[in-house]
């Protein structure tokens, strides 16, 4: 049963990077064509993607919860840096806020559903 425990400690890390790599990748793509120019949606999905990364992440190092926060909000600011010099995206304080607001929501959640974080369902396994 070990090797099937490190199986599914590898599936969790690489979701993990997943998400900061779809994220990453949604960050820095020409949208200008896209729908979501409400500025209520746009908004609520950077909530939604850095609730996902500091969530996941928060799970994944229930002892180091503040450090996935961190991370998250510093991915999130170096993607809004990245977008500063796109000549088709910009820079925008209302997303850091979103972002900020996701990572709160993210954190909560992952200490509400999963208190002891992933580690708490590896040993119920």
């Amino acid at each position: 049963m070990r090797p099937a425990r490190g199986l599914l400690w590898i599936v969790l890390r690489s979701v993990g990077w997943l998400l900061l790599l779809i994220v990453g990748v949604l960050s820095l793509v020409n949208l200008t064509e896209s729908p979501a120019g409400d500025f209520f949606w746009d908004k609520a999905n950077h909530a939604i993607a850095y609730a996902a990364i500091a969530g996941w992440w928060a799970a994944l190092l229930p002892g180091r919860r503040w450090r996935a926060a961190a991370m998250a909000l510093g991915f999130g600011l170096s993607m809004e840096f990245a977008q500063a010099v796109l000549p088709y995206r910009a820079f925008e304080l209302a997303d850091m806020v979103a972002n900020g607001v996701g990572v709160v929501l993210g954190l909560l959640v992952s200490l509400l559903i999963l208190p002891r974080g992933f580690t708490g369902m590896r040993r119920a396994a």
